[in-house]
């Protein structure tokens, strides 16, 4: 299962893969900040999120599970 962060910067395009969508999140969130645009995650299924949709981007059952802890 890999994710793939692809997205442009002043030397071209870059395209990262990450196992899970929190790290690909991440990855994209890191390049947003040093410059890049026009990011895009997409899934194993070859579902394309733009930076937009981030939000949407399904989280794994462990990421869920520790959101849910810290509610109190």
């Amino acid at each position: 299962m890999s994710f793939t962060v692809k997205g442009m910067c002043r030397h071209g395009e870059l395209m990262h893969r990450r196992k899970t969508p929190e790290t690909a999140l991440k990855k994209a969130r890191e390049l947003a900040k040093t410059g890049c645009y026009n990011l895009h995650i997409v899934t194993p299924e070859g579902r394309d999120y733009d930076s937009s949709e981030f939000g949407d981007l399904p989280r794994s059952h462990v990421a869920a599970r520790r959101v849910l802890t810290r509610v109190p």
